[in-house]
Formats: structure tokens, C-alpha cells, sequence
């Protein structure tokens, strides 16, 4: 019965290739039970049985005996972090001869994006945690990967404080980032175990066929860090939790 469900997250993941830079202008997260009605290409935000994000109820979740995520993040070039009146985005440029990446059941999905969240969009056992920063991640032919670190508050992060000193504060506006801006996430070899399941994009069009691995060891970060992001959105930018349906949330 394992090995069917494992096949079925499988096939799910692999069936649907998305756009990674979706429009931004004509939705917003105060109207996201609307998203459906504002434009037919946005219809499974509405009817998609495979949505994100969801609610991980570590009582239900199944143990899937899965292979470790590769970790090849190296060299991580940077781009620009933007501020687009919704998200703080780290852009990440793929002009290298090893772009950093990570190795899922033997598939390459390059580094491609930072998103920036607060609240959190996944919960677990219900509980929102504050900041949730999503990696996302795309193969050659299109297919996400997106590695979610779910953020309590604790020890500064170096990667946010060096991310602070270019953050963007007006909706709109984009700043460069040196090379060293995410040394630090370059030396974390290593990440904990994961929850895994088959969901979509957390913004509209909500394209399903993204797999998603959700890390069980938080990250931490300082007032200070939270204050500065939280004013640079400018608002609560979590999709709520959708239905689980049919899925099965792997560990």
C-alpha cells in the first residue's frame, strides 16, 4: 500500500510543468476565496484538488522510508531582492556552471527563487508559525521542487540580517544583491527530515504537480529580523490552508 501512495506523490510531481514569475497585479490575499473568478486561467484556485498549502497533522502523516534530499547549494549567485506589494522575492541568477540545485529520486531542480512569508502558509497541527521562507526550485522541463523552511523566533539568522541591509521597503521596488548575500545558506550542508506531499503554487494561477518538502527543523530569527520584513510587506501574505483530499503527507 506504501509503495502505491509513493507512486501516486510520484506521478502527481511529475505531471504538471508551471511558470515560476506568475502575474502579481491582479490579485491580493485579502479576496484569496476570489482568486477563481478573476481569471479563467486561474480556475484550479477554485476547483484543484491538489492545492496548497495544507494543514500537516503529525498524527496522519504515513512513513514513506524516502531518500534523503541532495543538498548542492555550493555556489548560490544572487540577483535582486524585490519587494512586489504582496512578496520580498530573492531573485537567483542561473549563469553558472553549477547553479545551486538540489537532487530529489534522481531528478536536478535549480535554485531559482526565495519567497518570503508572513504568517506562514503551511501549518502544523494547525499551528501557523511566524515566517515561513519558501526555495524554490525548478527542473529543465519545468517542474517545482519548493523547500520550505518554517521560521520561530530565537537566534538572529545571518542570512536575513545580511538580507535586511538591501531589503526593499516600497511595493514596487528592487535592489541588487552582492555575491555574499547568502553565503551562509551556501554552509548549511545539511538540512532535518521533511514532511513531502504533491500540492500546487500558493498564488494564482495555483498550478498543481508541485512537490513540496516541508523541513521539520525550524529556522530562528530575531525581533528585530521579523519587525523588518513584516513592515516591508506590509500585510499578512499567506494563502489559507486548502483541503488535503485525497492526499497522503509523506515522512
Amino acid at each position: 500500500m506504501m509503495r502505491k501512495h509513493r507512486l501516486l506523490l510520484l506521478t502527481l510531481f511529475f505531471a504538471t510543468s508551471t511558470n515560476l514569475f506568475a502575474n502579481q497585479t491582479d490579485w491580493n490575499y485579502a479576496e484569496a476565496d476570489k482568486w477563481a473568478s478573476l481569471n479563467p486561467d486561474y480556475s484550479l484556485c477554485g476547483n484543484g484538488k491538489n492545492q496548497s498549502p495544507v494543514n500537516i497533522d503529525t498524527k496522519k502523516t504515513a512513513d514513506g522510508r524516502l531518500s534523503a534530499i541532495k543538498f548542492n547549494y555550493g555556489l548560490i549567485v544572487p540577483g535582486k531582492i524585490i519587494n512586489t506589494g504582496k512578496l520580498i522575492q530573492v531573485v537567483i541568477n542561473s549563469n553558472v556552471n553549477k547553479p545551486a540545485n538540489i537532487q530529489v529520486d534522481g531528478t536536478e531542480f535549480v535554485l531559482k527563487r526565495l519567497d518570503i512569508h508572513i504568517p506562514s502558509e503551511h501549518t502544523i497541527d494547525k499551528k501557523h508559525y511566524p515566517m515561513e521562507i519558501e526555495y524554490i526550485h525548478q527542473s529543465k522541463d519545468g517542474k517545482l521542487a519548493n523547500v520550505s523552511l518554517l521560521a520561530i523566533p530565537g537566534r538572529p539568522d545571518r542570512t536575513l540580517r545580511k538580507l535586511i541591509q538591501y531589503l526593499p521597503v516600497k511595493a514596487g521596488e528592487a535592489k541588487p544583491l552582492p555575491a555574499n548575500a547568502l553565503r551562509n545558506t551556501e554552509m548549511k550542508k545539511k538540512y532535518a527530515n521533511d514532511y513531502r506531499y504533491s500540492g500546487s503554487l500558493t498564488t494564482p494561477p495555483c498550478t498543481e504537480g508541485v512537490h513540496w518538502f516541508i523541513m521539520k527543523q525550524p529556522l530562528t530569527f530575531s525581533k528585530e529580523q521579523y519587525n523588518a520584513f513584516k513592515a516591508a510587506i506590509g500585510q499578512d501574505n499567506n494563502r489559507p490552508i486548502q483541503d488535503l483530499n485525497a492526499r497522503i503527507i509523506l515522512e
